[in-house]
């Protein structure tokens, strides 16, 4: 027979559960059992030997101290947490307990360890209570029977403890306990629910009720106590109680300094009100984002297509081109890191050397990337769940780093495209990106007297001038112009994708390329979607180029195939619909100098800027900018 059911729920514990299970292992004998609930761990919970283990989908502690209950078949049932520790006398000092009182519920002296803050609770006879904040079910040993159909409220992440407790109403039943230490309390790990949530990192609500005297008459709070505490952590702070009923719901206790995301009653500086955190599914993060690069270009046609799919707040934390941020937000919230904790079900980290900030809480983190491996070295950052590469190429160049990985095609615009000129490049122009090719091939036709015009948009201006070539500023759509052009022009080293070269062939508008290893992956055959431009241009066959210019079917957009990995890969979801996007802009012109947070930089008198039109408004009730 059974006796003594111990439930331990597990949440990606790791290490400390082996050593719990070490410690519990040697104890255990017939009449008891140990039942490991592992609650969806990134990496499940293994079987173990003379331990039952239930994997479930993560619904937190609350839910899988329930399926703990529902499969215990023990008389009495004790809790464990996953990264605490018990006695080595613990089973059997329980046993005995129970063989000897056949108690209701048995309170465990404990103490702490692991280098955090020190507490220790010894209990020297039945008289003896828990301090006011010591509502824990894992010092605590019940009768299953005095359960009965009562079960953790699976709403609240915290104080489901002090609720349960309560629930189960200890008050007038038979009462044991161990004097001995019995339960062993980890601090200093920052991963126990006091520190979690002083940082701000749990997903729950403490209110605070601040009243000096709750009276007779104030009858209507318990109404309002019974339903904040459905789904919230509450605590009363008084000095004198006249409505005990209220204890069945909150904890009351005197007035003391606490954190608590909401005061209600009266005003009092014991409270620090800590901000509720930022919650969204998909939080897409790029320490820096530039006036247009295939990351920013993969950012934004992620967010203009799946955000029919999920909530998504793109997040950056030094810079991002205004006009980035202008067109992101017709789809999706755009902020500079704020202040505060931002939680997510999924984080896409879009640069391989980015630093996610700390701030940041996610379940899963996705790393893409987008880079194939160069002379530089990238490593890439370990703490990923998954990582995403644009192309094999991409994948192959950091075969080492990465063995196991996923490839997913980056989203390609589906704007109808605007016709331009005859010659288009689109690119950054550092050392990989073939600056010197464009200067010779320019020179190639101008020698073989072939008339050329080639826009050539870039931040960075050409190291020297060739007539007929045109350094335009940036633009976030060069799509737009590929239309008229003859050729879309790429003559760089190497790519991960080639997003310019992509999106002028589904364009149909032929494509100059040097032979970079992504040509097959992208669909590109040489004579048919244009022509590969040899890495020495001096071999170059320009006439060719401008005499035999070839037509062909455009190929096909893949990205619905495309969105349909990504939702596999992100999980079956729907966006709530509470962003709502902004489109009003004001034009203005900068009338005072001043440092502007959002675009990162110091506006100067003069400069005319397109911005948000709350921006706007504050900037001119300051007489820093005028409508133009």
């Amino acid at each position: 027979m059974i006796k003594l059911s111990i439930i331990i729920p597990a949440y990606n514990a790791g290490h400390y559960l082996d050593d719990l299970i070490n410690c519990l292992r040697p104890q255990l004998t017939e009449e008891v059992e140990v039942i490991v609930v592992d609650d969806g761990s990134r990496t499940p919970v293994e079987d173990i030997a003379g331990v039952e283990v239930i994997r479930q989908e993560n619904k937190g502690a609350s839910a899988a101290r329930n399926t703990g209950i529902d499969n215990a078949i023990g008389k009495y049932i004790a809790f464990i947490d996953a990264d605490d520790l018990v006695s080595e006398r613990y089973v059997k000092t329980i046993l005995k307990k129970i063989e000897t009182e056949q108690f209701d519920y048995c309170y465990l002296s404990w103490n702490t360890f692991g280098g955090g803050w020190n507490y220790e609770v010894k209990l020297k006879s039945l008289e003896d209570k828990f301090p006011p904040f010591n509502l824990c079910v894992w010092n605590r040993v019940y009768k299953k029977s005095m359960i009965g159909k009562i079960r953790f409220n699976e709403h609240k992440a915290i104080a489901e403890d002090a609720q349960f407790i309560r629930d189960v109403k200890e008050e007038g039943k038979k009462k044991a306990f161990i004097g001995e230490s019995m339960y062993f309390y980890r601090t200093g790990h920052g991963g126990n629910l006091s520190q979690r949530f002083n940082n701000g990192e749990l997903d729950f609500e403490r209110v605070v009720v601040n009243y000096r005297h709750i009276t007779k008459d104030m009858t209507d709070l318990i109404d309002k106590v019974k339903e904040l505490n459905e789904t919230k952590e509450v605590i009363i702070l008084t000095e004198q109680n006249d409505l005990p009923e209220l204890e069945q719901y909150a904890m009351v206790i005197a007035p003391r300094k606490l954190r608590a995301n909401e005061l209600i009653g009266e005003r009092t500086n014991l409270v620090e009100i800590i901000p509720k955190p930022i919650r969204t599914q998909v939080v897409m993060y790029i320490a820096n984002a530039h006036k247009i690069g295939g990351v920013e270009t993969f950012i934004y046609n992620f967010c203009k297509e799946m955000c029919k799919f999920y909530d998504i707040i793109v997040v950056y934390t030094e810079h991002m081109d205004a006009m980035q941020i202008a067109r992101l937000a017709e789809f999706v919230q755009v902020m500079r890191n704020p202040n505060k904790i931002i939680k997510c079900d999924t984080l896409i980290s879009n640069r391989i050397t980015d630093d996610v900030p700390s701030n940041i809480k996610f379940k899963k983190k996705i790393q893409m990337c987008h880079t194939c491996q160069m002379k530089e070295n990238y490593q890439i950052k370990k703490g990923w769940d998954e990582i995403v590469f644009v192309s094999q190429v991409a994948a192959d160049s950091f075969r080492d780093q990465a063995p196991e990985y996923k490839v997913i095609h980056n989203l390609t615009s589906t704007e109808k495209p605007r016709k331009t000129l005859l010659l288009i490049s689109a690119q950054r122009m550092t050392y990989e990106k073939g600056e010197q090719r464009i200067i010779d091939l320019a020179k190639a036709f101008q020698r073989k007297g072939i008339p050329f015009l080639w826009i050539v948009f870039t931040k960075n201006r050409l190291k020297e001038h060739v007539p007929g070539v045109i350094e335009a500023d940036p633009t976030l759509c060069a799509k737009d112009f590929f239309k008229r052009a003859d050729y879309v022009v790429g003559l760089s080293d190497i790519e991960a994708y080639g997003y310019t070269l992509v999106e002028a062939m589904q364009s149909g508008v032929p494509v100059l390329t040097t032979p970079i290893s992504v040509l097959d992956e992208i669909g590109f055959k040489d004579g048919v979607n244009g022509y590969i431009v040899p890495f020495d241009v001096k071999e170059a066959d320009v006439e060719k180029y401008y005499n035999k210019i070839p037509k062909f079917k455009a190929l096909k957009n893949s990205n619905e195939d495309i969105i349909k990995q990504w939702q596999q890969l992100l999980g079956d979801s729907k966006p709530t619909g509470t962003y709502k996007p902004f489109s009003d802009f004001v034009k203005v012109v900068i009338t005072e100098s001043y440092g502007d947070l959002e675009l990162g930089r110091n506006m100067m008198p003069g400069e005319i800027v397109n911005m948000r039109k709350e921006r706007a408004l504050l900037l001119i009730s300051l007489h820093k900018a005028e409508v133009v």
